[in-house]
This record gives structure tokens, sequence and C-alpha cells, in this order.
């Protein structure tokens, strides 16, 4: 995940620009994935890490509002049933140890279907293990399949809107 700095990940989108409003900072419009998918995202979220390997296509950003916002672009084929996608999701996440706290809850971006799931794991750390928690939303579209994830602590009211807006701006081609 070492971002090359000769190469441009993402691409500026002014259509999805938004003026900051009293619970969200000035958010500006990007493409990514060579423009199959854009979003509208916080000017101070930092990129941590990019992919664009073919069939393992990931970003991933920290926002100084104590999370993080990752999208992997999954194999499943779109042209599967929603039971064949989130089965396979689901034993992929029980198999990582998480536990699905909420799942199969139905949400939409601007222009395509998602299910969205609460997870909790246990991080093994130093001094003492730790829980993290992740809303994580499996998103279709007629061309692709993607998997959203927000990363964050057990307190998430300062940031909620936040992500929210980022899924309700998404465009999926």
């Amino acid at each position: 995940g070492v971002i090359d700095k000769r190469f441009s990940w993402e691409r500026y989108f002014p259509p999805l620009d938004r003026e900051p409003t009293d619970r969200l900072p000035r958010r500006v419009g990007v493409a990514v994935f060579n423009g199959d998918v854009l979003f509208s995202r916080p000017v101070d979220w930092y990129m941590r890490t990019a992919d664009f390997t073919p069939q393992r296509r990931q970003m991933s950003y920290q926002s100084p509002r104590s999370f993080m916002f990752s999208i992997f672009e999954r194999v499943d084929s779109p042209y599967v049933t929603w039971e064949d996608i989130l089965s396979r999701y689901e034993e992929n996440v029980l198999k990582d140890g998480a536990n699905i706290l909420a799942g199969r809850i139905p949400v939409a971006t601007a222009n395509a279907q998602g299910r969205s799931y609460l997870l909790k794991t246990k991080i093994a750390a130093r001094p003492e293990p730790y829980e993290n928690y992740a809303h994580e939303i499996i998103v279709r579209s007629d061309e692709r399949v993607l998997l959203l994830q927000f990363v964050h602590t057990d307190k998430i009211e300062d940031s909620i809107g936040e992500m929210v807006d980022v899924v309700n701006s998404m465009l999926v081609y």
C-alpha cells in the first residue's frame, strides 16, 4: 500500500463539491478507480493506502474525526444473487473472527443498492486487547460489487453525519 507520488489515485470531480454546513466540513468531489466510483469527501481526509491491482483495487482514507474509510472492489459478479454475495461476505467475516452485530440492512448510494453490516472485532494489542467497530456496506451496481468500510470506536456521534454523506453522494459505475 505505498502511494506512488507520480500517480494520481483520485481525480477531482467538481459537480460533487459541497460547502460546509453546521455539521459537516467542506467536501470535495473525487473520482477513484479510474472514474468507476465517484463521491464527495471532506477536504481534510488524507489518503492512507491505494492499490489498483486488477481484482484487488482498494483505497483507504483517514478522517481527523477518529475513523477510517476504505473502498474495496470485490471479485463477486454483479450478476449473481444478493444471497450469493452476502453469504460469501458473511462467511469471510466470521472466518476472520469478527462478530456480526447487525446485518443485511438495506441502504443505497446515489445510484446503487447496498446492504449494511455492523461488526465488532477484538484486536490483539499491548498492554491489553481492545474492541474495534466497523460499519461495512456491500454496494452493488450493474458493473461491480464494492465493500465500503468505516472503522471506528464505539463513539461515532461526532462522525456519523460524515459517513452517511459519503455513502449518499457515491456514484458507482
